[in-house]
């Protein structure tokens, strides 16, 4: 009897006890699905693209082009020996950088063949002179004798006059001859012809040079440099250029330039003035040229230790145009493909608006029409636009009033 019990007992919970687990697990899931909290509706919110903003106000402006090339000397002079000798003495500013004024005497050749070539034509000179004025002295005598004896009129040749030409040609001879004595003589010490700046030397004391053969210096003026500027012809409206015409009329406008270069860590300008423009457009890159001039661009500024403007320095330039009364400048990240920018309206909505643009810079555009006072520009740049597209303005990051170039 007990064995049956046991088999029984075993039998139940072999079958009938999971069938009653698995109807109070499934029980259990029914009353808390029953029974969950019912989760309250949501309306959608649109996620709207937050953007930047500038409020723009038109203004009175000065137009400039921007253009960019090498300092260049306004006067420059490969001296050459105009004599033969050898070098007795430099200068002590006869080195690359050294500086010199007018008349300084740079480079002495040795002198001594050229001081007795001048004492010989001055001897020459002398003896035709006294040939001359004996001539002379003989030809009024004939004179004076065939006025006294001759019969009829006289010969040249009774009168002595050919005898007397010859004698004044050949003391106008001598006279020449001890003037280039003087001059090859003075040639021995080479002069500067300028202020200046040497800027390369190529012979030294005890060289043998040869007249108009050896090169002794390269040497510049340091009163003016000049910088010559590449224009593209649409930069040409904005200024106001020197010009020179074929009747001799004149446009007699000198605009400011600014340059303004690197030195190390620091930025440096000079101011200086548009000189001329050039009088042919570059057939290969259809560009205008013009020439900035600065004055005493070595001499120390008394307001700062800006260097000096040095020969073959590259420098930026920026140059003074015309004056516009009315216009909006504003970021070039602003304008779009098309000349189009977005502006934000009252209701955060973007409207498309198309404009007139008078000139683009690297980093600002000045618009002349299409804006009005106090509109929106939208800085931010968007995958996608349409017209009246909501967005949302991030107040930390817009711009309010005018924009200025830096």
């Amino acid at each position: 009897m007990p064995a049956r019990n046991d088999s029984i007992l075993t039998w139940f919970l072999k079958f009938v006890a999971p069938f009653f687990v698995l109807l109070a697990v499934v029980a259990l899931l029914a009353f808390a699905m029953l029974n969950r909290p019912v989760p309250g509706k949501k309306e959608p919110t649109a996620i709207l693209p937050v953007v930047e903003i500038l409020e723009v106000r038109a203004e009175s402006l000065t137009l400039e082009a921007e253009s960019q090339g090498t300092v260049q000397p306004r006067t420059e002079t490969l001296l050459l020996a105009e004599v033969s000798g050898r070098i007795e003495f430099v200068s002590n500013a006869f080195f690359a950088g050294g500086y010199f004024k007018k008349g300084d005497p740079l480079v002495e050749i040795e002198s001594v063949d050229y001081q007795a070539n001048l004492a010989n034509a001055k001897s020459r000179f002398a003896e035709a002179r006294l040939a001359y004025e004996q001539e002379r002295a003989l030809a009024d005598q004939a004179r004076e004798d065939w006025e006294s004896f001759g019969r009829g009129e006289a010969t040249d040749l009774a009168l002595r006059k050919p005898q007397l030409e010859r004698a004044a040609a050949m003391m106008e001879s001598a006279k020449a001859a001890v003037q280039i004595a003087e001059r090859d003589l003075s040639r021995t010490i080479v002069r500067a012809p300028y202020d200046g700046r040497i800027r390369e030397k190529y012979v030294d004391v005890g060289q043998v040079v040869g007249a108009r053969q050896s090169q002794l210096a390269r040497i510049y003026s340091t009163d003016t440099v000049e910088i010559r500027l590449p224009l593209a012809l649409d930069q040409l409206s904005f200024l106001e250029l020197p010009e020179t015409y074929s009747n001799y009329a004149r446009v007699n406008s000198k605009p400011k330039v600014t340059l303004s270069a690197d030195y190390g860590s620091e930025t440096h300008e000079w101011t200086g003035v548009l000189d001329r423009t050039e009088g042919a457009i570059d057939a290969r890159t259809r560009l205008s040229y013009v020439v900035a001039q600065v004055e005493r661009p070595y001499e120390k500024s008394v307001h700062n230790d800006r260097p000096p403007l040095k020969v073959g320095l590259f420098v930026e330039a920026i140059i003074e145009g015309r004056q516009i009364n009315r216009a909006f400048r504003i970021p070039r990240r602003a304008l779009h493909e098309g000349d189009i920018v977005y502006v934000i309206d009252k209701e955060s909505r973007i409207v498309i608006k198309e404009v007139s643009v008078l000139q683009k810079g690297a980093d600002t555009v000045i618009v002349i029409d299409g804006l009005s006072d106090g509109d929106r520009l939208c800085l931010t740049q968007l995958e996608y636009v349409v017209m009246g597209m909501q967005v949302e303005i991030d107040s930390s990051l817009s711009m309010d009033g005018e924009l200025h170039s830096e």
